[in-house]
């Protein structure tokens, strides 16, 4: 029989490799050992056959498939629960006239957000500035938004792809707000690896673009795209009091999102997984949800 540090030496490798394996990371918590996986989140708009939302749905009248196979919901928070918001608002020098209506769109939208919900400012001219962390504070936020300026250039994706990267880390029910008046021309990622990777962290994105921005056709459609895939909405705005509209319908719909997490079965293959969320007690209902995730 082999000694017990031989056991024990060959049980942590078996470990190591089976790690290295599967893209698990093992942690070791006293004599044994535990396995760190992801969640799943999955947020998600539930309207009926008029389009108008459902409340007070619960985890039970949720059914989640992820590759036609149905997955238990481990974690659920209704559409009652306290949100995350990060703004990121285009400072860049083509603001400078409609960056007043923003701020007021914004002033409002803050106002109209409950104590418990946290808030976070963050822009991007050259590069990702954070104006204010997440906070619970919401008047420290007001402060910091009547206090940016317009100038610089701008450097949307990669701005877009540092945010949703730092708000993936955060718990809970969460989404990003966009706005843009003008074309990239900053950013060092391209337009498709950006989209990709926040695509990946499947956080939603609500796009307000005006301006500059309309001219781009293939960038609105990535935008309007990667709303649909993450549950978000996009707006295109053709006059500065349309500002204040967008913001007003992506603020009611921000207070209708649920939450739902699974733990993801275990699969060698890195393939893009698809997810698919239903209400079958619910007839008629038209779900916004990520459409899938890749490990």
């Amino acid at each position: 029989m082999k000694p017990w540090w031989t056991l024990v030496s060959l049980y942590l490798t078996l470990g190591t490799l089976l790690s290295e394996a599967s893209g698990q990371k093992f942690e070791e918590i006293g004599s044994s050992l535990s396995v760190k996986v992801r969640l799943v989140e999955i947020h998600a708009a539930v309207l009926d056959s008029r389009g108008k939302y459902l409340s007070g749905l619960n985890a039970s009248q949720f059914r989640v498939r992820e590759d036609g196979n149905v997955q238990s919901v481990q974690i659920f928070e209704a559409q009652s629960s306290a949100l995350t918001l990060a703004l990121l608002v285009d400072t860049s020098g083509s603001m400078a006239r409609v960056l007043p209506h923003v701020k007021n769109a914004i002033a409002q939208l803050i106002a109209g957000m409950r104590p418990e919900d946290s808030l976070g400012l963050y822009s991007f001219r050259n590069r990702f500035t954070v104006l204010q962390p997440i906070t619970h504070e919401h008047g420290a936020v007001l402060r910091a938004l009547l206090a940016t300026r317009a100038a610089g250039g701008t450097a949307l994706f990669d701005s877009l792809t540092q945010l949703a990267t730092v708000l993936s880390r955060t718990n809970g029910k969460k989404a990003v707000l966009l706005f843009t008046d003008g074309d990239d021309n900053s950013s060092l990622l391209s337009m498709d690896q950006a989209l990709q990777t926040v695509r990946r962290h499947g956080i939603p994105i609500y796009a307000v673009s005006q301006g500059a921005a309309l001219e781009n056709r293939v960038m609105l459609k990535r935008l309007e795209q990667l709303s649909e895939m993450t549950a978000g909405m996009s707006f295109e705005v053709r006059a500065s009091d349309e500002i204040a509209k967008a913001f007003s319908r992506i603020g009611a719909d921000l207070q209708h999102l649920y939450l739902l997490a699974y733990y993801p079965p275990q699969q060698d293959s890195p393939h893009w997984r698809r997810i698919e969320v239903t209400v079958p007690e619910q007839k008629g209902t038209r779900i916004r949800a990520k459409e899938g995730y890749a490990p």
